[in-house]
């Protein structure tokens, strides 16, 4: 078993940095948390820095606890020290801002067309069937795709289709001239029930019905573990291969985007979607979400979407809730696994999350999208939204104004997702009047672009 010891550096927020402080490293080794034994001491010599960087997630209306004396942990004398010299360790710099990459088709978009690109395909006419769910005319069930800017054949457009256990689609399904239809796409039976009825009444609307005489069609999909099951296997091999099962059908279906796994960290028993996600333990979840991610991307025009990002870790108030984490606990706790994820296996996508955090819409967060997810972690696909509506999604009396998708653009955002009218006319308007960098829109309609040309190649 291996690791490096600059992967457990604590963050050091004053100095913005990653430090390892001079001393001894107990290791302990078991077969659970509660079963372990002291296996040996690695000994720093001195404090090293393993990686400057900056404060990028804002500021809580708290200050982090700090232990008053260290933990006094008991070393057999006979335990093996490994003497660990700080000159062996490289301090690495961050370069944030870095020039980006402008594809020359993106240059000769329009700035309609830019605006375009920048939003999930939508129903110029406002019809409800872009809330969610089944946003896509190409597959049935598939919960979105991406807009053809151009109106070309071969534009490179791309189908998303929702998880958690597998693809979510409709087992049954009629085409017509408009495209798919999936039959009971509104909302899954299992989920009515729980629901109030003039919620369950509105879903229903966005359902377009088949007419006498329509064929309708039937595919069927394979639900894999949920992602705790999973995490609790400890088998990577299995994750892959689950992944695996996911890629395969995605090819056969036609989609090119899986909006999965979700590795939110398990911060509380009560969080009513912790079954989809891994842990509580940033490793396990970045390491789950990884291997799932290698299983689905050895299809090379199939790629995951790793969510939700970040400090998504409960359901109560999710559209409106603002997450109050301390700079130093988001990096080490929240953040961590989808930067381990990134590192081992670049997945296609990301998606942010509904809540706020500490005052910002992650969405409207270039700290940690452009920051920390693209100049820290190396990261290189697309970053879409959670599906928003054009603020319905948010509660008229929170305290928090809704996301605005200019501003989720100008942060690094590359979709806003599934796409509304409102969300293009705010961007043209706000690309018309100064207020959105048009270079800005060009870098996020480029990652859009190439990453379809790669899926769809």
């Amino acid at each position: 078993m291996t690791f490096s010891l600059a992967d457990i550096a604590a963050y050091d927020t004053e100095d913005a940095q990653y430090l390892l402080e001079k001393g001894d490293y107990v290791l302990h080794i078991g077969n659970s948390s509660v079963n372990t034994t002291v296996c040996g001491v690695a000994r720093l010599d001195a404090d090293v820095v393993t990686l400057k960087a900056k404060n990028c997630c804002g500021t809580p209306d708290f200050t982090d606890w700090k232990p008053k004396q260290k933990a006094n942990i008991s070393v057999p004398d006979n335990a093996p020290v490994l003497e660990i010299k700080a000159s062996d360790f490289t301090t690495i710099s961050v370069t944030y801002d870095s020039e980006q990459e402008i594809d020359p088709a993106v240059e000769a978009f329009t700035d309609e067309q830019l605006a375009l690109m920048n939003v999930g395909a939508f129903d110029p006419k406002g019809s409800l069937a872009s809330i969610i769910g089944s946003a896509s005319t190409t597959v049935a069930g598939a919960a979105g795709e991406t807009a053809n800017v151009t109106g070309a054949k071969d534009f490179p457009v791309m189908v998303m289709a929702d998880g958690p256990a597998g693809l979510r689609l409709t087992r049954e399904y009629f085409v017509d001239d408009k495209g798919v239809h999936g039959i009971g796409a509104g909302i899954p039976e299992s989920f009515a029930e729980f629901m109030p009825k003039i919620t369950v009444w509105f879903m229903g609307l966005m359902e377009k019905k088949p007419k006498a005489g329509d064929k309708i069609y039937e595919q069927y999909a394979t639900a894999i573990p949920i992602g705790t099951a999973l995490a609790q296997s400890w088998n990577l091999d299995l994750a892959r291969d689950c992944g695996d099962i996911v890629g395969d059908e995605m090819e056969r279906f036609g989609v090119h985007l899986w909006l999965a796994p979700a590795l939110n960290i398990h911060r509380n028993i009560r969080c009513g979607r912790n079954f989809e996600y891994f842990s509580e333990d940033p490793l396990i979840s970045g390491m789950f979400a990884a291997a799932i991610t290698q299983g689905v991307q050895k299809h090379p025009k199939c790629g995951t979407t790793i969510k939700h990002y970040a400090a998504n870790n409960q359901e109560t108030n999710r559209y409106n809730n603002n997450s109050q984490v301390s700079e130093r606990a988001m990096r080490e706790i929240y953040l961590k696994g989808f930067g381990i994820c990134v590192k081992e296996s670049q997945p296609h996508a990301v998606m942010t999350s509904y809540n706020l955090l500490n005052g910002t819409h992650t969405s409207e967060s270039r700290g940690i999208i452009e920051d920390i997810l693209r100049s820290e972690y190396g990261y290189k696909g697309i970053v879409m939204t959670d599906w928003i509506v054009n603020g319905g999604t948010m509660n008229k009396a929170s305290i928090h104004p809704a996301p605005v998708s200019s501003k989720i653009a100008e942060a690094g955002g590359d979709l806003v997702m599934p796409g509304g009218k409102n969300d293009y006319k705010n961007i043209l308007e706000a690309l018309q009047n100064g207020k959105l960098d048009r270079k800005q829109l060009q870098i996020n309609a480029t990652r859009v672009y190439r990453m379809g040309k790669k899926l769809r190649q």
